[in-house]
């Protein structure tokens, strides 16, 4: 399993473009059935156009299950953590 840290991946949250960078280094996970830890720490609050771009775009593509079994979050501030969590619970809906 790799470890991506995000502010070494990505250089911001807060546009789509960062959030579909994002995408391109992480669906080939998806694709290819490894698994990813993605690293949070040090890293800037993320914007609903990162995250749909990104995360968003994932789940679209592959479903929320292969996302949730696909890619694990760590050393994630308690906001980080309530953002995502509230983020996937949308697309539980």
């Amino acid at each position: 399993m790799k470890t991506l840290v995000l502010k070494n991946v990505v250089d911001g949250s807060y546009s789509s473009i960062d959030g579909y960078s994002l995408y391109c280094t992480l669906k080939p996970f998806f694709i290819n059935g490894d698994n990813a830890m993605v690293s949070l720490q040090d890293f800037s609050v993320m914007s609903s156009s990162f995250f749909n771009s990104s995360f968003g775009a994932l789940i679209d593509e592959f479903g929320i299950d292969k996302f949730k079994g696909t890619l694990k979050f760590i050393n994630l501030s308690g906001p980080q953590a309530k953002l995502i969590r509230k983020y996937l619970e949308l697309h539980l809906m």
